[in-house]
């Protein structure tokens, strides 16, 4: 494992024997034309930096909702599973910050002549060009506060997903627990083509726009999506009429406030669906949805005089303001990292 990361002192690494081709990792599956992947045993370095990214403070933290984590008795290890464009992908981590390994599991195409393309794709998705722990230093000279938050989240990195997986799970979202919109997120995978199945999970490429408008607001609800069922239909069906995948990949070339208010005009899109579809999957690292885990944060320890006040637009936009003007153009990486904190808080009661 990896030691404790103490801020104002040394970092030490403990390295971890590591095989490439590892054996007693190995898993055996049914073969399938052009699914099975040749060299399932072979791990490809991720080439992170240490201290950069946790999978564990990442992956389950409210942004990507289809990663399965996994513990193998038999190696004492953590490993996760996702999907890739059309390849299932597992990942391993040396420790809690140290080196990151992924491999290649089943595919749709020929995963095994593509493994550059995948490193490439995980590098972006995990936004692994920013340095996280520069930031978390240039945090911690703006607040204080952060010596103590980052000792809980150093790793906790906000992730690049695809714009319409993003979406789709942030419209899942209102009211609800991770756990119901990761069970809701897999029933809309499920619309799209199947990969395969891995340790007992099934696997899907995210469904094309095409692939959700065959779903009807009946079925959505038959599945417990509820009134999401409703907003859910309707916010494909403009979608589509707006442009559908090409819309929101245009978006990127935006401003931030313009992105926001382009996205609040989709049907159930309202300010914090819109700031977190910003921040996560359209590159607006100043964006800052505040839910009531940051809300709680904001009037305990940075806005007091918002006490008694509600959450409206108008203070949402203050809020986002505050952090800007605070931390910068990454103030969403410092929003993620106190809401990382304010979950860990609560889990362990630490942070004070």
């Amino acid at each position: 494992m990896i030691g404790g990361w103490i801020w104002n002192g040394a970092v030490c690494l403990k390295i971890l024997h590591f095989s490439w081709t590892r054996r007693s990792m190995q898993r055996h599956y049914k073969p399938r034309k052009k699914r099975l992947c040749t060299k399932a045993s072979v791990w490809y370095p991720l080439d992170n930096s240490p201290l950069e990214l946790a999978l564990n403070k990442t992956l389950p933290c409210g942004q990507s909702f289809l990663w399965k984590r996994y513990w193998d008795e038999s190696e004492n290890q953590e490993y996760w599973l996702g999907v890739v464009d059309d390849t299932i992908v597992k990942l391993y981590q040396v420790g809690t910050l140290g080196a990151v390994y992924f491999q290649p599991v089943v595919s749709l195409s020929d995963a095994s002549s593509r493994v550059e393309h995948i490193k490439k794709r995980l590098f972006e998705f995990f936004n692994l060009h920013i340095g996280y722990s520069s930031l978390l230093e240039y945090f911690c000279k703006q607040d204080p506060r952060f010596e103590k938050v980052v000792q809980y989240t150093q790793g906790a990195r906000v992730l690049s997903l695809d714009p319409l997986e993003c979406l789709c799970g942030y419209l899942c979202s209102s009211n609800n627990n991770i756990q119901r919109i990761s069970q809701m997120m897999q029933y809309i995978a499920k619309h799209g083509d199947y990969i395969g199945k891995v340790q007992g999970h099934h696997f899907y490429r995210f469904p094309t726009l095409l692939q959700l408008q065959r779903v009807t607001e009946e079925d959505w609800r038959s599945h417990h999506f509820g009134y999401r069922a409703k907003y859910l239909v309707q916010c494909i069906h403009r979608l589509v009429e707006l442009g559908g995948t090409d819309w929101l990949l245009e978006l990127k070339h935006l401003e931030r406030e313009q992105v926001v208010a382009q996205l609040m005009q989709l049907p159930g899109i309202g300010h914090k669906v819109a700031s977190c579809i910003a921040l996560v999957s359209l590159g607006k690292h100043d964006e800052i949805p505040v839910d009531t885990h940051i809300w709680q944060v904001v009037l305990k320890h940075y806005l007091p005089h918002l006490q008694g006040k509600s959450l409206t637009l108008r203070i949402h936009r203050e809020i986002g303001e505050w952090f800007r003007g605070k931390f910068g153009a990454y103030a969403g990486w410092a929003h993620n990292t106190l809401f990382v904190g304010e979950l860990e808080r609560k889990r362990t009661n630490g942070i004070k």
